[in-house]
């Protein structure tokens, strides 16, 4: 069993390196990948100590889940096998950013009616529970029973899900546009490439695109991206089954992942996903897994 798709503490999961490997290694997964938020961190911290890596018998798939935008929407690319020390990852003040985005949001909530604490709505980017105002403002709005009423007539949510279903969708009042602090699509393709990497469209049905298949297929289509994310907790079997057959169709490679956050995503187990509902075999990715740079 296999999971490309797993976050550390050194983006907004709560695991460790070394919590992670561990946890790896207990579920006797045979191949992982550490793919954090425009990271890549954890490929230096086990290569400054070489006593974390022996604690999982593994293949580690050298990764990152970078971010762009399409159609206005932003979105994530997984990049698998990637020289680490020589991808360029766009760089962008995301403190200051996240805290602007932050007021925006508060200021909507506040129209709304919608009620928070102020001393629990910071950006803090070296805590992994308040990196994103998305999932920092998510959080605070479900613990006031008060918000209940009104989050239902403007569309329910998780903390998890806030960026997804109001932040980065159009048509909702929390829509703030993030597409400046991205760049494009394929640079960031030609980016992966030019670091030895492979690069795989994220989770691509759970982006508010008003046609979800149709951009999908635009993306497989008309940019150089390599392959797809296919399996995901996520993903309904109908999803699944599009995304297999659109990567076929357009001869692109199949990846599958958890997206596992530890105690951010705690409804999410690393290989497994929610309430066991993925299972990912090696077979999936046997036509391009020894193409790529591992650890």
């Amino acid at each position: 069993m296999i999971d490309l798709h797993l976050h550390t503490n050194h983006s907004d999961g709560t695991d460790s390196v070394e919590e992670l490997l561990r946890n790896a290694e207990n579920k006797k997964l045979d191949l992982i990948s550490i793919t954090d938020h425009d990271q890549v961190g954890a490929y230096y911290e086990l290569e400054n100590n070489s006593n974390l890596r022996s604690l999982y018998n593994g293949k580690i798939v050298v990764g990152s889940e970078l971010k762009t935008c399409y159609d206005r929407v932003p979105i994530e690319i997984l990049a698998y096998g990637i020289d680490y020390k020589k991808i360029r990852i766009h760089e962008i003040d995301m403190q200051k950013m996240q805290e602007e985005i932050m007021e925006k949001l508060k200021s909507v909530a506040r129209s709304l009616g919608l009620k928070f604490d102020e001393k629990n709505t910071y950006i803090d980017r070296k805590d992994s529970m308040k990196q994103f105002a998305a999932f920092t403002l998510g959080t605070e709005l479900l613990k006031h029973e008060e918000n209940k009423e009104i989050i239902k007539q403007i569309g329910e949510f998780e903390p998890t899900t806030f960026f997804r279903v109001h932040q980065s969708n159009l048509d909702s009042p929390f829509y703030a546009d993030e597409t400046f602090a991205s760049i494009d699509i394929n640079e960031l393709i030609y980016r992966i490439h030019e670091a030895g990497g492979l690069a795989f469209l994220a989770h691509g049905f759970i982006y508010p695109f008003k046609d979800r298949v149709k951009t999908i297929e635009e993306i497989l289509s008309k940019t150089e991206i390599d392959g797809m994310e296919c399996i995901y907790p996520l993903f309904s079997e109908e999803e699944r089954k599009i995304a297999f057959d659109l990567c076929k169709k357009y001869n692109k490679y199949m990846s599958g992942g958890s997206d596992y956050h530890a105690k951010n995503k705690p409804n999410v187990e690393m290989g497994t996903g929610i309430d066991n509902n993925i299972s990912i075999d090696l077979e999936l990715v046997k036509d391009w897994i020894d193409k790529v740079r591992k650890v």
